[in-house]
């Protein structure tokens, strides 16, 4: 369902991720989509710890179903192509050069609806466990057909990183813990 790709050209000194290995840049791929996100670089500079990654959505394609980062700010700009994002249910439409800010726990999803290639510069900041978060989501299926225990195991464990946007906190943190309860029980927590 997924491929992963490392094109070996820099490795970031002190890399919190928890392969220490991971060079950059750093690809990941969904085959069943086409979507992919390279992992540019991670880093410190003079507004704190940061992740730059490139996501590329295929024509049609979406970045999967709205989530939220609870203690990250995320800045998108479109490189090519144009973007549908939806943020806290506002939808709004970048072109080419356009930014957009999402705050920490807003609600958000990207989407091509155009018949060209839509290429998003997204900047993370914290950039806490999310790469390794989405390497473990693109294994577990992403957009083909998700292992929904595998993901759920996932989401679990980096839900400092990561939640869906669609289903109240208080319902999706006991859900998750149950579901991935399960998926360890039946060897598809692919953390373990």
């Amino acid at each position: 369902m997924s491929r992963f790709s490392n094109e070996h050209q820099s490795m970031v000194p002190g890399d919190p991720s928890e392969n220490d290995s991971v060079r950059y840049p750093s690809t990941v791929e969904d085959l069943s989509t086409g979507a992919r996100i390279t992992f540019l670089e991670r880093g410190v500079d003079e507004q704190g710890a940061y992740l730059m990654m490139d996501g590329v959505l295929p024509p049609g394609v979406d970045s999967g179903p709205a989530r939220l980062h609870p203690q990250s700010e995320v800045r998108s700009k479109v490189m090519a192509g144009r973007a549908s994002v939806t943020v806290r249910g506002d939808s709004h439409v970048l072109l080419p050069g356009e930014s957009l800010t999402i705050a920490p726990g807003e609600a958000h999803s990207i989407r091509n609806r155009d018949d060209d290639t839509l290429v998003v510069r997204t900047t993370l900041r914290p950039p806490g466990e999310f790469e390794a978060a989405t390497r473990a989501l693109y294994e577990a299926g992403a957009g083909g057909r998700p292992d929904l225990f595998a993901v759920s195991a996932v989401l679990s464990h980096y839900r400092s990183d990561v939640r869906l946007a669609g289903i109240p906190w208080v319902i999706q943190r006991p859900l998750l813990g149950v579901l991935a309860g399960t998926a360890t029980i039946l060897g598809r927590n692919p953390l373990t």
